[in-house]
């Protein structure tokens, strides 16, 4: 699984370890604990129905809620004049840290705020995450060679076909 984070997106990393289940979400709001968002918002957007809903399905696919563990990644301040106490990307690391802690499930790796943006690799069986960081004028650049290269292999493998 890969998610890449741009400011103040959150990504909610779950494993369980015994029988090797992992899922990550990725949400740029924290919502507001309501039933609407919560039971009936489809969008992952909020991360009141993100977390819950990687909760869910992580269970479902048989991972036992005493075994889950946590990481949250993200939350970073990419505008200058957004690094102040009360702005979407604090509220989005508050609200996987409250939600988390109110499902009893273990936070056990946790890398937010900053300035920079992140990219994250999950490696779903054994839920070990690679992490790189970067300030968003070098992400902006590394994700636009790494679209150019696809583009001309992808084009180049067509054209041959």
């Amino acid at each position: 699984m890969i998610s890449t984070l741009l400011g103040s997106c959150v990504s909610v990393c779950l494993h369980d370890p015994v029988r090797c289940i992992s899922g990550m979400n990725h949400f740029m709001l924290p919502g507001k604990i309501s039933e609407s968002d919560i039971y009936s918002d489809k969008s992952a957007k909020f991360g009141i129905t993100a977390i819950n809903y990687l909760i869910h399905q992580i269970l479902e696919l048989g991972a036992k809620r005493e075994d889950l563990t946590s990481s949250i990644y993200g939350g970073g301040h990419i505008l200058e004049n957004e690094m102040n106490m009360f702005t979407v990307p604090v509220e989005n690391i508050r609200l996987a840290k409250v939600l988390l802690e109110l499902e009893d499930i273990p936070i056990v790796d946790l890398d937010v705020g900053h300035n920079y943006t992140r990219k994250l690799y999950m490696e779903v069986r054994n839920g070990r995450i690679h992490l790189e960081k970067s300030t968003r004028e070098d992400f902006i650049k590394k994700i636009a060679l790494r679209d150019r290269e696809f583009a001309t292999n992808r084009f180049a493998k067509n054209g041959k076909n």
